[in-house]
């Protein structure tokens, strides 16, 4: 038991990790493909990372304390077995059952090779529930697939994790693909007995009203952070000219020709709308103007009239941070109301969900 327990905890302590890395191109691969971020879709794939990272551990884990793992056999020792069905037989020799008598039946769960032969059963038992809910394969192609993994697995071990060890540290055993492509077969067949309280995958997105959707926060960060490590790839945002430039450039007049969409915008399935479809660039001007030409440009010109004209450090900061604090207050009340931000008020302009686009497309 503690041998399976050790992988699996030590699957929830890097899970968070992966989930993490994984979140943006997530996010990206989930606007762009739907326009929208679904809760049970986000259920659905977290928890089949989760599955994924476990069952990867519960093969390879624990790994041995020496990569000289030849050095431990003892001469002429097997690495592979190759007779299908053994576990059959290993059970019968292990076991005190008697097939005529039920009652001993409750005797297997005490052997280790009957034991031994249910785990790798039910290891890709939710593979096939997730292939046929979540990613809508076939009879056939979850067959495949799970044969597949299986075999994965087992080239694992038997190239002593890919060539680290230089031995096989657990033995290959042709009976592992069967049970573990039965486990798949068996998830399949559950699949929809254990996904019942689940809606339809079919209909996700049924109810779904992209027009009346607002843009949430996070999805507007994310696309606010990928136009900036563009921007900042290519130019000094510390130098004035460089900063002021490639802003007018990227966020005015990219937008204006393409409607209201940069890089970040594109990749978050959003784009800024005026008052009419069309956005104008009098309303990118006045919109980035003072978000990145009145925000973004004030504690710079402050220090520079500090460092040229001598007035006191101390009136300088109180006006940036008395500036500072208001925006923040502005901000933070524009989220907890769900409203447009301030800028957007003076603007007139407002990020909206660019789906018909790529629809058209």
């Amino acid at each position: 038991m503690e041998s399976h327990l050790f992988p699996i905890r030590i699957a929830l302590l890097t899970f968070p990790v992966v989930a993490f890395l994984l979140t943006i191109p997530f996010l990206i691969y989930q606007y762009t493909k739907y326009h929208y971020v679904n809760k049970i879709r986000v259920l659905v794939t977290y928890s089949f990372l989760l599955y994924c990272i476990t069952a990867y551990y519960l093969v390879i884990l624990p790994l041995p304390d020496t990569r000289d793992v030849l050095g431990l056999y003892p001469a002429g020792k097997q690495m592979y077995q190759i007779i299908p069905f053994s576990f059959i037989r290993d059970i019968i020799n292990e076991t005190n059952v008697i097939i005529s008598k039920p009652s001993t039946y409750l005797y297997l769960f005490r052997e280790a090779a009957f034991l031994q032969a249910i785990f790798n059963v039910l290891l890709l038992t939710p593979l096939g529930i997730y292939l046929r809910y979540y990613f809508r394969k076939s009879f056939k192609k979850t067959i495949l697939i799970g044969f597949l993994v299986s075999l994965f697995f087992e080239l694992t071990q038997i190239t002593g994790l890919y060539g680290i060890y230089n031995a096989p540290y657990r033995l290959f055993d042709v009976d592992d693909l069967i049970l573990n492509t039965i486990g798949c077969f068996v998830g399949f067949v559950a699949a929809p007995i254990v996904t019942f309280f689940l809606p339809s995958y079919n209909r996700l997105d049924r109810n779904v009203d992209l027009d009346n959707m607002n843009v949430g926060f996070i999805r507007r960060f994310l696309a606010l952070s990928i136009d900036w490590a563009i921007i900042v790839i290519f130019i000094d945002t510390n130098d004035f000219i460089q900063y002021v430039s490639s802003v007018f450039i990227y966020f005015i007049v990219i937008e204006y020709l393409t409607n209201g969409k940069t890089i970040g915008k594109l990749l978050t399935s959003i784009r800024v709308r005026g008052k009419g479809y069309r956005i104008t660039f009098k309303e990118l001007l006045i919109r980035y103007g003072i978000l990145y030409y009145g925000l973004g440009l004030l504690n710079k010109l402050f220090i520079n009239i500090s460092e040229q004209y001598f007035v006191s450090q101390f009136i300088i900061f109180g006006l940036v941070f008395t500036i500072d604090t208001l925006v923040f207050i502005s901000v933070l009340a524009s989220i907890i109301k769900k409203e447009p931000f301030f800028y957007e008020k003076i603007s007139k302009t407002k990020n909206i969900i660019d789906y018909k686009s790529s629809k058209s497309n």
